[in-house]
């Protein structure tokens, strides 16, 4: 329950009565959700002033007690689109209310903590490229921060999608990660080039496609590795909220800068993602990548780690 928002934000564990479920909506046990960056930016009020008391968490997983689309025990995942955990409780809690249309049933091929991560940053990845960026099999994408929660979905579902990915990390531990995720090439930051690899990988040409949820000085960056009418799409700014963008490299090679937040789109639109994400999971194309698991009590710890930017993958809250 976070009781206050800034920095530092005041946070605490507390008792509540189980949640009454409503016409149209179904009762869950709620197993795992993640701590991901939308989370911190809320409570450390990055995202405005939300309703306090508020209880956090915006997409996770577990088991429906109480249902008229879902039999009882039937394993989901959660999404909580732009109110759930932002403007009414969310997720951080043993039981939730969920809208029906917000649940996706979760394919066996997942575990809890899995199912957890699948929403948001696959469903960012999932229409983010599909939708915004027209990807199509054959193209190459380029992918910051190729091995956090965002940067990892979209490798994956890139991939699954037919592109050609080129995860971009920090360090040899999370190039080691991004190569075992399914990355086609990867480049590491801390001993290469991003330009001079992107121009050794495509021959010259640059990538068809970038992706960017690190934001700040990468963004300029990526934009250059970008070839003559190529697209990139901002995604996030956990890197900084501002970029430097050469214009004239903009201009001659008259580039396409785009964005998408997945909390302003339709219920339609992410609809229709989520199943899509379903129908890749069971096929075994998309696999969220948990770099830890940490227990309600600890949720602090949880945080520490995503602000870390150590962590390889999502970082989970067992409930």
């Amino acid at each position: 329950m976070t009781r206050r928002v800034g920095t530092p934000p005041e946070m605490a564990v507390e008792e509540r009565p189980q949640p009454v479920r409503r016409a149209g909506t179904t009762l869950v046990r709620m197993r795992a959700a993640t701590v991901n960056q939308f989370a911190n930016s809320l409570r450390t009020g990055h995202f405005g002033a939300p309703p306090v008391p508020l209880v956090l968490g915006n997409e996770g997983a577990g088991v429906v007690e109480e249902s008229d689309r879902f039999p009882a025990g039937t394993r989901v995942a959660v999404y909580g689109h732009g109110d759930i955990g932002v403007l009414v409780d969310g997720l951080y809690q043993e039981w939730a209310v969920v809208p029906d249309h917000r649940l996706l049933e979760l394919p066996e091929t997942l575990t809890f903590s899995e199912g957890s991560a699948l929403t948001v940053n696959h469903l960012t990845a999932y229409i983010a490229l599909t939708r915004i960026a027209g990807v199509r099999e054959g193209q190459t994408l380029l992918v910051s921060g190729a091995a956090g929660g965002v940067g990892g979905a979209l490798v994956q579902t890139g991939t699954a999608l037919g592109a050609r990915s080129i995860a971009v990390v920090s360090s040899p531990a999370k190039a080691r990660h991004a190569a075992r995720a399914g990355a086609h090439a990867v480049i590491d930051l801390s001993r290469e080039d991003l330009g001079a690899r992107v121009a050794e990988l495509t021959d010259g040409q640059g990538v068809d496609l970038a992706a960017d949820p690190v934001g700040g000085p990468r963004l300029g960056e990526l934009l250059r590795a970008v070839r003559r009418h190529g697209t990139l799409v901002s995604l996030g700014f956990t890197g900084g909220k501002r970029a430097d963008i050469d214009i004239v490299d903009l201009l001659v090679g008259e580039k396409h800068v785009t964005a998408y937040a997945l909390h302003a789109d339709t219920e339609t639109a992410t609809r229709e993602g989520l199943d899509a994400l379903g129908r890749l999971a069971a096929e075994g194309k998309l696999r969220p990548v948990i770099d830890s698991t940490v227990p309600l009590d600890d949720f602090e710890q949880g945080f520490t780690r995503l602000a870390s930017r150590e962590a390889v993958g999502s970082v989970v809250l067992e409930l």
